[in-house]
């Protein structure tokens, strides 16, 4: 072949690469079947943890409340736990004694995996741990509600209204009916432990509280968590002029307190009885429990209180009737039967609620304490097995309704329907 042709032949060669070129450089690569992300795997369990006074002075008050969550964690892993996976508990006894319950804490949450939630039973712990939990994230439904735990909101939530605006629900009552009928004005004491959960209602927005309905606190006297006598307090009392005493205690001190004052010759059992010189008798959320009537008998008869839980005398409560059954079936003892029980069944009912909206919302893999307190704050007006109601907001984690009732032939029993609490948190926190 000649030159020319040769140089002929090549450049048509070229060409026709050239022409082929813009057809392959058109030519997208094939993408990657996109992957599809694993599926978060379920847990074995999910575990609640917990820490109380099982040998202290609360040890009447949280023993059932541990009862009550071993026989509800039964009851409801029966029915298939929450998307199948079970509940388990972890419980620590911290004697009544603070670095116990600090102690208890730090070793929970160097746990693998970290807890998602801890129920609390004592004042001075969730006030102590406030900071703690905002810090790890780890969401903390408490028993025992204090202003300085709950506010600033922080991860804890309340399981009844606090202390505060169960008073104030108190003074309402007291003053829109008790005080209308007998046409007497409230002249309030408060007789209390020396505790922080006894001192809990010593605040001034309760006692401003007071002022603007017209009740007048003639008196704040305090007692010893084991002491036996307080004649000496109620004799102060019975001098300012008092005809309501009001404590925030439990088990056997609001029997202590009704017990000094039938010595003295002033405890009036008769509600809208106005004898001069004589007292009537008032609770606070965990004084009106049925440990403290075990404790006393007749002397708290006629007592009055905030309650927000139902109670065992009221079986026609969906809760009270799981929570009777399955009371019967362990064979469970008289003295457990109070409202730390139905409390247990009614928080870890809500606890699982909120699970599994997360589970359902987010997915297994997103379940922790933060994702958990979401889900809390978006409750409204819930109302776990019918035994309580709950609404949380971001500015307010605590229930804000109760019922005022009484003791009557020896049951609680309500006196009036749900009331909304006067909103007495802390007024910065308004």
């Amino acid at each position: 072949m000649s030159r020319k042709s040769l140089v002929i032949s090549g450049l048509v060669v070229l060409v026709m690469l050239l022409s082929l070129v813009p057809a392959f450089g058109c030519v997208t690569p094939a993408s990657p079947t996109p992957t599809k992300p694993p599926t978060p795997v379920k847990p074995e369990k999910v575990i609640i943890h917990h820490f109380g006074d099982l040998s202290g002075p609360y040890a009447p008050i949280t023993a059932p409340i541990v009862t009550g969550l071993a026989d509800f964690i039964e009851w409801f892993n029966a029915k298939g736990g929450i998307d199948g996976v079970p509940l388990e508990q972890m419980f620590r006894d911290t004697g009544g004694k603070l670095d116990a319950a600090l102690a208890a804490y730090a070793a929970f949450r160097e746990m693998k995996p970290k807890p998602i939630v801890v129920i609390l039973y004592g004042s001075a712990e969730a006030e102590a741990l406030r900071e703690r939990f905002v810090e790890d994230k780890i969401f903390a439904f408490s028993c025992s509600p204090s202003p300085t735990a709950l506010y600033p909101p922080g991860y804890e939530f309340s399981t009844i209204p606090s202390y505060c605006d169960s008073i104030g629900a108190f003074i309402d009552w007291v003053t829109e009916d008790w005080a209308k009928k007998t046409g007497q004005k409230v002249k309030l004491a408060f007789l209390s432990w020396d505790s922080t959960y006894g001192r809990a209602i010593m605040v001034d927005e309760v006692r401003n509280y007071a002022r603007e309905k017209g009740v007048e606190i003639v008196a704040e006297e305090v007692f010893g968590l084991r002491d036996m006598d307080v004649t000496t307090q109620l004799t102060r009392i019975k001098a300012k002029g008092a005809n309501w005493v009001y404590d925030n205690t439990l088990a056997h001190a609001p029997g202590v307190i009704s017990r000094s004052a039938k010595a003295l010759g002033i405890l009036n059992q008769d509600l809208y009885d106005t004898t001069p010189g004589t007292i009537h008798r008032a609770s606070g959320p965990w004084g009106m429990d049925e440990s403290s009537i075990r404790l006393a008998g007749p002397l708290l008869e006629g007592i009055v209180g905030p309650r927000s839980f139902a109670s065992w005398a009221m079986t026609d409560v969906p809760g009270v009737k799981e929570a009777i059954a399955s009371f019967e079936k362990h064979h469970r003892k008289p003295e457990e039967r109070v409202m730390g029980y139905l409390v247990s069944w009614a928080a870890v009912y809500t606890i699982a609620h909120a699970i599994e909206g997360v589970v359902k919302e987010l997915g297994w893999g997103k379940l922790s304490g933060e994702t958990l307190r979401e889900q809390f704050l978006k409750m409204k007006d819930f109302s776990p097995l019918g035994m309580t109601r709950y609404t949380f907001t971001a500015d307010k984690p605590e229930p804000r309704q109760t019922r005022i009732f009484q003791v009557k032939g020896g049951k609680l029993l309500p006196i009036t329907d749900w009331v909304t609490c006067p909103d007495l948190r802390p007024a910065k926190y308004r």
